[in-house]
C-alpha cells in the first residue's frame, strides 16, 4: 500500500490527485446529507413524494442546498479534469481511439455540467428543469463511461505490454453494467410511481459512482512511475529481451540512487524522462 502512494521520483504533474478529489468530495457530500437526514428523524420535505425515503434532490433542495451545490460543483469539475488528463496519459494513434476519446470527453462534459445545474435548479422550485438536468446527467455519465470503456478495450488490444489498460477496462465494464442496470430500474420506479424504491436506487447509484471516478486514479498513476519502471517498460515496448530490460532497470535504479544527494539534478533528470511509458503497439 505504501508503494501505491510513493511518488518521490514521480514525473510530471500529479494528475492522479484529480479523481481522488472528485470522489472524496462526492462521497463526503452524500454521507453528510444522509447523516443530517437521519439525525433529523427522516423528515418529509415539501418536494418529497409519498415515499418513506427522501431522494438526494429532496435533501439538496432544503437547508443543505449550499452543500449540494458546492459538492456537485467540485465533483463535476475534477471529474471532467480527470477525463481531460487522460488524453495526456495515452497514445491515441488510431482514429477510432481518438473518436471514442472525444465522445467520452463531450458526454462527460454534458454530464458534469448537468450535475451542477440540477443542484442549482432544485426539485422544489424548478421541478421540470431539475428532471431534465437529472436525465442529462445520467445519460451523459453512462454514455461517457461506455465510450471510455470501449476506448480502453481498443487500447488494451494494441498495447499488450500495459496490463493496466486491461484491468481498467474490466473494472469500468463491470461498473458500467451495474450502473446501467440500476439506472434502468430507477427509471422504472419513477415511471410506476414507486418513490421509496426509486429513492433507494438513487442512493445506491450515487455511491457506486464514487467507485467509477476512483478507477481514473489507477489510470493516471502511470504518470508517476519511477524512472526505473519507465526504463523497463520502454525497453520491453521496443522489443528488447527480458534480460536486457532488467539491465536497463538496474542502470536506472543506480542513477536514481546516485543522484539522491543532488535534488536539483534529480529533478532535471526526471523532467527529461517520459511522462508515460511510450506506447508502441506490439508487432505480431
Amino acid at each position: 500500500m505504501a508503494r501505491l502512494f510513493n511518488y518521490r521520483n514521480s514525473n510530471g504533474p500529479y494528475y492522479w490527485i484529480l479523481p481522488l478529489i472528485s470522489a472524496g468530495m462526492w462521497f463526503s457530500m452524500l454521507w453528510a446529507m444522509l447523516i443530517v437526514y437521519l439525525a433529523q428523524g427522516r423528515p418529509r420535505y415539501p418536494s418529497q413524494d409519498t415515499g418513506t425515503l427522501a431522494f438526494i434532490s429532496d435533501i439538496g433542495a432544503s437547508a443543505l442546498k449550499p452543500l449540494f451545490i458546492t459538492g456537485t460543483s467540485i465533483t463535476s469539475t475534477f471529474f471532467f479534469l480527470s477525463l481531460l488528463s487522460m488524453r495526456r496519459n495515452q497514445a491515441l494513434h488510431k482514429r477510432k481511439d481518438r473518436v471514442l476519446d472525444l465522445c467520452a470527453l463531450f458526454l462527460g462534459l454534458v454530464g458534469s455540467a448537468s450535475l451542477i445545474l440540477l443542484s442549482v435548479f432544485d426539485t422544489a422550485r424548478h421541478s421540470k428543469l431539475h428532471r431534465l438536468f437529472l436525465l442529462l446527467f445520467m445519460l451523459g455519465i453512462v454514455l461517457s463511461a461506455l465510450f471510455t470503456t470501449l476506448e480502453y478495450r481498443s487500447l488494451g488490444k494494441s498495447f499488450t505490454t500495459h496490463p493496466v489498460l486491461k484491468y481498467s477496462y474490466a473494472g469500468k465494464a463491470v461498473l458500467l453494467v451495474v450502473e446501467g442496470g440500476l439506472s434502468i430500474g430507477f427509471a422504472v420506479c419513477l415511471g410506476t410511481h414507486k418513490p421509496t424504491a426509486g429513492a433507494a436506487l438513487e442512493w445506491v447509484i450515487a455511491f457506486i459512482f464514487t467507485l467509477y471516478v476512483l478507477t481514473f486514479f489507477f489510470d493516471l498513476r502511470p504518470k508517476a512511475r519511477t524512472k526505473s519502471v519507465l526504463a523497463k517498460e520502454k525497453a520491453l515496448s521496443e522489443g528488447m529481451s527480458e534480460a536486457r530490460a532488467e539491465g536497463e532497470t538496474r542502470r536506472a535504479e543506480e542513477e536514481d540512487n546516485g543522484s539522491s544527494s543532488d535534488e536539483d539534478r534529480e529533478r532535471g533528470a526526471d523532467m527529461q524522462a517520459p511522462q508515460y511509458p511510450e506506447m508502441v503497439a506490439v508487432r505480431r
